[in-house]
């Protein structure tokens, strides 16, 4: 999967195995507080940092895999130009109607009643802005998480436009309670990838 994503020109870096997450920096890097941008790690084919190291270098991401082969594979999302739309369903309680969707009000008249996941709110949002729900496109590529969300995966029409990663329910970059963005400053987890819930299962092409 790693050589897919690079194929398609998307900067990868591996998972810890078993984990969504990157490995631990080196022991250098662990102590030393400094710039990722700047970090000869990466430049040297050490995966430190995340997805600042996040490559399409066939040689590294070999090295990587072969000394490593059950890491999972992330995606360095801004490099990649990609824009993925990462929906939850996590048992948490409603907030209130408020904060569903950061910066656009709910009228009193629209029945929430039933509302419990990021599923609901992506398609709340998306009849108020009447276009289609991500999480029904089947026009891109989606992924189902061993949680019960969904990764909706899109290429940035526009690169010199960057966005960026959002998470939470902040009213001025979140898009809306459980629905997260991975795109500049984040990375997303490669289909295929294994971890100890589960496996992202690829739903769309």
């Amino acid at each position: 999967m790693a050589r897919w994503c690079a194929g398609n020109g998307w900067p990868v870096h591996p998972l810890a195995p078993g984990r969504k997450t990157p490995p631990g920096n080196c022991p250098d890097c662990k102590t030393q507080h400094h710039d990722p941008r700047t970090c000869p790690c990466p430049g040297a084919g050490r995966p430190c940092h995340g997805f600042h190291a996040g490559t399409t270098d066939p040689r590294n991401i070999n090295n990587w895999w072969t000394a490593s082969p059950n890491s999972g594979v992330g995606v360095a999302c801004g490099p990649a130009n990609l824009i993925v739309i990462d929906i939850d369903a996590h048992s948490t309680p409603a907030p209130d109607r408020n904060r569903l969707l950061p910066g656009i009000p709910i009228h009193d008249s629209v029945d929430l009643n039933g509302l419990a996941s990021g599923f609901d709110t992506m398609a709340l949002l998306a009849a108020y802005r009447q276009q289609v729900d991500p999480a029904q496109d089947t026009t891109t590529l989606r992924v189902r998480t061993p949680s019960g969300g969904l990764h909706v995966w899109y290429r940035l029409p526009t690169p010199k436009i960057r966005y960026r990663s959002s998470a939470g329910s902040s009213p001025k970059v979140a898009l809306a309670w459980q629905v997260d963005v991975r795109a500049e400053g984040g990375y997303i987890v490669a289909p295929t990838t294994r971890t100890r819930q589960g496996t992202y299962e690829p739903l769309g092409t």
